[in-house]
This record gives structure tokens, sequence and C-alpha cells, in this order.
């Protein structure tokens, strides 16, 4: 599995590290990778393996850690792209997000399987140079 750039993936918060604090949601265990205290946290389900977003219900970021890792490297490697791209071309700055999109339905399909995932968001920022 590759290591995750903490600072490059597009959650606020503080990542915790091991022994990860454990939450409690809908009779799931939840280990805590990032929380933003009152308002979301990035958490792994520890039956599944499921990386979520818990922000009062529960929504898919990734099927496993390591998708979660795969699609944060495609996302990072999209963002160090978008620095090269004048911030007035927006064809090419949304052709960025597409392609990012794209990489991360290979490694995912589930995560990006509506508009309002956390990937899919964060994607669609990209194209807008966000």
């Amino acid at each position: 599995m590759r290591a995750v750039a903490r600072t490059k993936v597009p959650f606020e918060g503080t990542w915790t590290n091991a022994p990860y604090p454990e939450r409690s949601h809908d009779g799931r265990t939840l280990a805590v990778l990032v929380d933003d205290p009152e308002v979301e946290a990035l958490v792994v389900d520890r039956a599944t393996g499921e990386v979520l977003v818990l922000d009062g219900s529960v929504g898919l970021v990734n099927r496993s850690l390591s998708q979660f890792a795969e699609s944060a490297a495609a996302y990072v490697a999209a963002r160090k792209r978008a620095k090269s791209i004048d911030e007035d071309d927006d064809e090419a700055l949304e052709a960025n997000g597409e392609e990012a999109l794209k990489a991360i339905r290979a490694v995912d399909a589930d995560a990006v399987a509506d508009e309002n995932q956390f990937w899919a968001v964060a994607t669609e920022e990209l194209g807008y140079g966000m």
C-alpha cells in the first residue's frame, strides 16, 4: 500500500496516530483517521475496512484503505499537474479534474458513483482551479 501524503489529502482536520481513537455509529466501530471536531471525521470501518466520511451520517470515500491511498495518490498527481496550468485556462483545468476523476474511478468506481461523494467533489474542485 502506498503511503498517503496527509497534507495533500483534501480533508480538513487533525490526523490521528495509532492507536487510532474509535467512534461508534449505527452499530459500526470506526477508527478515526482525521478528526474535524463538530464538523466531520474521516474514519475506517473496523469490520469492513471501508474508508468513510462521518458527518452525522456515513458516506463512502473508498472501499478499502489501499484504494484510499491509491485515490489520494491520483489526486496528489492531479494537484501537481494543476500547478503548471495557467489559472485562466479553464479548459485545461477542467480536463485535469476529469483526468483525476477517471483515475480514481479506475481504482474504485464506488468512490465516485455519486457526484456528491468525497473524491467526486474534490476532483470537480480541481477542475475549477481550486
